[in-house]
């Protein structure tokens, strides 16, 4: 199968199991929308929710890596699946398994991210509207890392910037992350007044936070 066809394939599923977990919720039958989840990830992933739970994720995403074929697009599709997974727990108030779920399906957009360099902007757009949905608890920095580069992919340049001075606080102005902003406001100063404008980070604050980390580099 072409991936074009794959994605195709992926999307269609994708969309007819938001429809009927929306009918679950509404109708209260929440045992059966975790089993539409299940059945369509074990469809488009190979894996079911029990060995996701039970598993490391860096092994799941590990397993997803060796098949070297639509690897992007399965992430996505785990991504998705786990993101309803804990919009489902929302729902009937279960606040641990819903965070458990939200971190996962960040992880997986970014691997569907990296694979990559890109991903379309349905999806991206879910990447960020999980994210922020994470946005009042704390997270560990290699969490927030990857938070960070989705931001930047999502141009939402002014969050990605909250995020750059949580990790150099989190990290006690560690060097690495220093020379990650450094080069973060660089890239930005080669964007348009337009594209910055749109990403809510005006070049006078690239450029006041640019001098502030280099400054805390030579230090």
């Amino acid at each position: 199968m072409l991936k074009k066809d794959y994605m195709k394939e992926v999307q269609s599923s994708l969309k007819l199991v938001r429809i009927e977990i929306d009918k679950n919720i509404i109708n209260g039958e929440i045992d059966q929308a975790f089993k539409i989840i299940n059945k369509e990830i074990r469809s488009l992933v190979g894996l079911d929710m029990v060995t996701i739970d039970t598993m490391a994720f860096s092994d799941v995403i590990n397993i997803i890596g060796r098949e070297n074929q639509y690897n992007a697009e399965r992430y996505i599709a785990l991504s998705e699946l786990l993101y309803l997974q804990g919009s489902v727990f929302d729902k009937i108030n279960v606040e641990e398994n819903k965070i458990s779920y939200y971190k996962k399906a960040i992880e997986s957009f970014y691997e569907a991210y990296i694979e990559e360099e890109y991903l379309e902007e349905e999806y991206l757009n879910d990447a960020i509207e999980v994210i922020d949905k994470m946005g009042k608890y704390e997270l560990s920095l290699e969490k927030n890392m990857k938070i960070f580069k989705l931001y930047e992919a999502a141009n939402k340049f002014d969050k990605a910037e909250d995020v750059l001075f949580t990790m150099i606080k989190q990290s006690s102005k560690g060097i690495d992350i220093i020379k990650d902003g450094i080069n973060f406001y660089l890239r930005l100063k080669k964007k348009s007044y337009d594209e910055l404008t749109k990403g809510n980070l005006p070049i006078n604050e690239i450029e006041e936070s640019l001098e502030e980390l280099i400054v805390m580099r030579e230090n």
